[in-house]
C-alpha cells in the first residue's frame, strides 16, 4: 500500500530547532528574544480571511514556531505552526459544508428515514466543545531536553530501548502523571474508535479522520450515524487531506482501512526496512501519534531506500508525546525524504539527537528543520551548538542547514559564522504538484 509513493508533499513542514548544554554565540550576553509577528506581514491574502474565518494579526512566536488564532464561524481555533493554520483552515471549510448540509432538505428526509429526531448540530457543538487533549507542556523545547538525557543511556536493542522508555518522566509531578497516562488511554479509545461510515464521510469532506479537531469529529461523527441509517444521497467535495497532502496512497490508506489494518500495513512497510520488530510495536502503540501521522512517518521512512540508519528514526519518534511535539518530528522527517528523493540521495542519517540528519555519500550531513521563523535565542544557539557537532569526525566536514520559514537579521549572522550552508525560505520548492494516476489506481 505505501511502496512508490512520492515524497514532495512538504508544504505542510512547520517546527523549529532545539536545545542543547551550551550556547555559542559570540555574544552570550546578547541573545535575541522571540517576538510577536503579523500575520499581514506572513500570510498570504487568501489565508488571512474567509466566508467563515478571520486569522488574527497578533502571531505569537516562541523562536521555533508560530502560534495563530483562528476566530470562525464555528468556533476559536488555535494552531501551532504555518502547517496546523492551512489545515484548521481546510477544516473550517469542511465544517461550513457540514452546517450547510444539516438544513438541506435531503438531510432532514434522511434524518426522518434514520429514525432520528434531532442531531446536534454545528452551531450546538461550538457552544458545548470538548474539552481538548493537554498534553505535556513546554512543547518543542522539552522534547529536545528529553530526548539529549534518554540517548545517553547505554542501549544495544530496541527491546532494550523500549524498557528504557518505561520510566517515568521525572521532569512531570505526578498528578501530571496521572493526567498524562489517563490522556494517553483516551487517545487510543478515539483514534480506534472511528467507524468506516465516519471515515467515508472525512474523504467526502478530503479531512483526517483522526484530526484533533473535536469540534469537527463530533459534527462529522453526527453526519455519519445519520447516512448509516438514512443514507444520505448527497456528496460534498474537497481537495485533499492538507496535512498529508497529496500523497494518493497514504490518502487512500488513511481513509479506506481501519485503524487495525493501517498498523498492520504499517508495521509490514517498517519490517521491509529493517526496522527492529520491538521498536516498531512500540512505536505503533504510542497514542502520542495518530493513524495518520504513523502512516505519513511510516511513508517517509520506507521511501528512504537504501540507507543506513534510518530505523534509527523509529527510536526517535517514541520520543514526542504532545501534538505539536509530533506535527514537528513528523513534518521533519518527511522532509529529510523530500530532500533525498528530490535533491541529492543520502547514504546513512543520523539520528544521535532529537530530530534525524541525513549524510550524504561525500560525506556532507544535512539538517532541515521545518521553522516558521527562528530568532536567535540562547535556545537556538544551543541548538546550533549541538548540531553543528553532528558528523565532525568526518574531514572536509560540509554541514546544510535548511529552514523552511524565516529567520532574523541576527539569526542568520550567526548560523553564517558557525560555517553552517544556510538554505531559507524554501517552501516554494517543495510545494506538491498534482500528481498523474498510475494505470490501475
Amino acid at each position: 500500500m505505501l511502496a512508490r509513493i512520492t515524497l514532495a508533499f512538504l508544504l505542510i513542514v512547520s517546527a523549529g530547532l532545539c536545545q542543547a548544554q551550551e550556547p555559542v554565540s559570540s555574544s552570550q550576553a546578547n541573545f535575541e528574544a522571540a517576538e510577536d509577528l503579523s500575520a499581514a506581514n506572513l500570510l498570504p491574502a487568501e489565508l488571512l480571511q474567509g466566508e467563515h474565518y478571520v486569522v488574527d494579526d497578533r502571531v505569537r512566536n516562541d523562536g521555533y514556531i508560530n502560534y495563530y488564532t483562528i476566530r470562525s464561524d464555528y468556533g476559536e481555533f488555535e494552531a501551532a505552526s504555518t502547517a496546523m493554520l492551512r489545515m484548521r483552515i481546510h477544516e473550517v471549510g469542511a465544517l461550513a459544508e457540514l452546517d450547510e448540509l444539516s438544513h438541506t432538505e435531503v438531510f432532514v428526509k434522511s434524518m426522518a428515514n434514520a429514525g432520528v429526531d434531532q442531531i446536534v448540530s454545528v452551531q450546538k457543538l461550538v457552544m458545548h466543545p470538548v474539552e481538548a487533549v493537554k498534553g505535556l507542556p513546554s512543547g518543542i523545547g522539552r522534547m529536545f531536553k528529553r530526548y539529549s538525557r534518554q540517548s545517553k543511556e547505554a542501549v544495544a536493542t530496541g527491546k532494550e530501548y523500549v524498557a528504557s522508555q518505561k520510566d517515568a518522566d521525572l521532569t512531570l509531578t505526578e498528578e501530571e502523571q496521572a493526567d498524562y497516562a489517563a490522556q494517553a488511554v483516551s487517545l487510543t479509545e478515539n483514534y480506534f474508535g472511528v467507524t468506516s461510515a465516519e471515515r467515508n464521510w472525512a474523504e467526502k469532506l478530503r479531512i483526517d479522520p483522526y484530526s484533533s479537531n473535536e469540534i469537527l469529529r463530533k459534527a462529522v461523527k453526527n453526519v455519519a450515524r445519520v447516512d448509516s441509517l438514512g443514507k444520505i444521497a448527497m456528496a460534498v467535495g474537497g481537495v485533499s487531506i492538507p496535512y498529508i497532502g497529496y500523497v494518493n496512497k497514504v490518502n487512500e490508506a488513511v481513509w479506506g482501512e481501519d485503524p487495525y489494518a493501517l498498523r498492520d500495513s504499517n508495521h509490514a512497510a517498517l519490517l521491509a526496512t529493517g526496522a527492529d520488530d520491538a521498536l516498531i510495536d512500540e512505536y505503533l502503540k504510542s497514542p502520542w501519534m495518530s493513524p495518520t501521522q504513523q502512516t505519513l512517518l511510516t511513508a517517509a521512512i520506507s521511501s528512504l531506500e537504501n540507507v543506513d540508519g534510518r530505523d534509527g528514526i523509529l527510536r526517535q519518534a517514541l520520543n514526542p508525546k504532545e501534538e505539536v511535539e509530533v506535527g514537528y518530528f513528523v513534518r521533519a522527517v518527511t522532509l529529510l525524504a523530500w530532500y533525498h528523493r528530490n535533491r541529492e540521495p543520502f547514504t546513512s542519517i543520523s539520528t544521535e539527537l532529537a530530530i534525524p540528519g541525513g549524510i550524504t555519500e561525500n560525506g556532507k550531513t544535512v539538517m532541515l528543520f521545518p521553522s516558521d521563523h527562528v530568532h536567535w535565542t540562547e535556545e537556538m544557539a544551543a541548538a546550533a551548538a549541538e548540531y553543528h557537532s553532528v558528523g565532525r569526525s568526518r574531514s572536509e566536514h560540509v554541514r546544510e542547514l535548511w529552514i523552511l520559514g524565516t529567520t532574523s537579521v541576527r539569526a542568520r549572522q550567526e548560523l553564517l559564522a558557525l560555517g553552517y550552508d544556510l538554505h531559507t525560505d524554501f517552501a516554494e520548492m517543495v510545494k506538491p504538484v498534482a500528481e498523474k494516476s498510475e494505470p490501475g489506481e
